[in-house]
């Protein structure tokens, strides 16, 4: 049994943006708070982001709506 409270969704959206603002330093990470869903704001790729945030504990993937593998820079509007 652990001694650590699970984090608070604000203390993991923090650690979701550090992780991410390695490699952008200007990545913003926002979460619905009805959903959970998360918006992430990157000129990184979305296999990039998927992998970033896995590496840091987080289950991560691409919603239906955006498009696999867009080129770094370019935003659909639609990255979660």
């Amino acid at each position: 049994m652990s001694d650590h409270a699970p984090a608070s969704s604000e203390q993991r959206q923090q650690a979701m943006t550090e992780a991410l603002r390695a490699w952008d330093p200007e990545a913003e990470v926002t979460m619905e708070s009805g959903t959970g869903r998360l918006v992430v704001m990157t000129t990184l790729p979305t296999e990039r982001v998927i992998a970033i945030l896995k590496e840091a504990g987080e289950h991560a993937e691409a919603s239906e709506n955006e498009s696999r593998g867009h080129k770094a820079g370019q935003c659909c509007g639609g990255c979660s």
